[in-house]
């Protein structure tokens, strides 16, 4: 039994050591690998702290050449004045063309109008009579038609009461001077003389009273005719023209506003297209122009004499009418040379040294491309035609008074 166990034991100590040779090179290789694995994290965290903490010295740039300054293609060159660099892109989209004189027969303005008032005729009865487009004119002309046969009326009156006065006066003195030879013979007494002196006294008093009664009708009769005339005149109706027109004519009244009256004249020829006859064409002449502005409008009132031989035309159409169309030689540009601004117009003139003035303009109605020249312009000057609206904005800025020397850029 003993034998056994010890043989037993035996055997287990030699297993056991057996084994134990077997395990050890194992357990040596896991150690170096976790001694690798602990070696390289060291490595790689100190390689990343050396990183960050490295401050490598930034490298060397070449400065930078400030490129070329350049000049603006176009500035504000003084006041009212610009000047545009050549050669530029921009000068490059400019027309350059000169201003010229031609013989033209478009209106200098055209404005709406009406007809007033027609003279139609009687019918047999009673002789050619006014039609006008409204009641209140019809109601102002015969109360002018009333007061010329007042006056009319207070002339015969007053001629009458002056002879009449001067009958009474020539008997009454015929009788004191008979007394006063009756008296001197003795055969009167001389208070019938004093009693016909008196009454020669009182004759003259009363023809002064009536004739100054007579004299102060007429001066009222004609007072109300001057003031309806002049109520003809504020509609724009003149009333000599009301006497003297004939059938062949009507009267048309047209509206000019109040900035532009002094591009219009009495006696400028006129022609009217109405919308209620389109393709004909009527022509007449400025007869008179209204003393005064309309107060709602703010304009002038034109009364236009227009031919109408065959009838056609009634009170109250309405019409496009074209004033000073005679045949004229007047300066043109091009529409789009004109630049305007506020309520004014301008054109850019050609000066010295590669400047160009701002000159302010009148101007007519445009008409195929081109617009007339009333005022501020000679011919033969040279001016920005096709794309002057690129400079517009910097021409605004010089208008504001802008100081010299300062330079923008056209678009700004």
């Amino acid at each position: 039994m003993t034998q056994e166990i010890t043989s037993a034991t035996t055997g287990t100590l030699a297993n056991t050591a057996a084994t134990g040779n077997k395990n050890r090179p194992r357990w040596t290789w896991r150690q170096v690998w976790s001694a690798a694995q602990l070696v390289v994290a060291i490595v790689g965290t100190a390689s990343f702290l050396g990183y960050l903490l490295y401050d490598p010295a930034p490298p060397r740039v070449a400065p930078a050449v400030p490129p070329s300054e350049e000049a603006p293609p176009v500035e504000i060159a003084g006041p009212n004045l610009l000047k545009i660099r050549q050669p530029s892109p921009l000068y490059d989209k400019l027309e350059v063309t000169t201003v010229q004189k031609r013989e033209i027969t478009d209106p200098v303005l055209t404005v709406s109008g009406r007809v007033a008032a027609s003279l139609r005729p009687g019918d047999g009865k009673r002789e050619d009579y006014w039609q006008f487009d409204s009641p209140e004119l019809l109601t102002i002309y015969n109360d002018w038609q009333k007061a010329r046969l007042d006056i009319a009326f207070a002339e015969t009156q007053l001629q009458q009461v002056k002879k009449l006065a001067e009958a009474r006066l020539a008997a009454q003195r015929e009788t004191v001077a008979r007394l006063e030879k009756l008296v001197a013979a003795g055969t009167d007494a001389v208070k019938d003389l004093a009693h016909e002196r008196a009454n020669l006294l009182q004759t003259e008093l009363l023809g002064r009273k009536e004739i100054h009664e007579a004299e102060t009708a007429l001066r009222v009769a004609r007072w109300n005719e001057a003031a309806l005339a002049r109520q003809l005149q504020m509609a724009g109706l003149e009333p000599e023209i009301l006497l003297q027109c004939t059938r062949e004519v009507d009267l048309v009244l047209a509206e000019v506003p109040e900035g532009l009256g002094r591009h219009v004249a009495v006696g400028q020829q006129c022609t009217a297209v109405f919308f209620g006859l389109p393709g004909e064409t009527f022509v007449g002449r400025i007869s008179t122009i209204a003393p005064v502005v309309s107060r709602e409008r703010r304009s002038l009132r034109l009364l236009i004499v227009m031919q109408d031989p065959q009838d056609k035309l009634r009170p109250g159409m309405f019409a496009q009418i074209g004033l000073g169309t005679e045949p004229r030689h007047s300066l043109v540009v091009p529409a789009d040379a004109v630049l305007h601004v506020g309520r004014q117009d301008y054109v850019l003139v050609a000066g010295e040294s590669g400047l160009w003035r701002i000159v302010a303009v009148e101007v007519g109605e445009p008409h195929q491309g081109y617009v007339e020249v009333l005022r501020g312009l000679q011919e033969g000057e040279r001016i920005v035609g096709s794309g002057a609206i690129l400079l517009k904005p910097l021409l605004s800025k010089a208008l504001r008074n802008t100081a010299p020397g300062t330079t923008t850029a056209a678009g700004d």
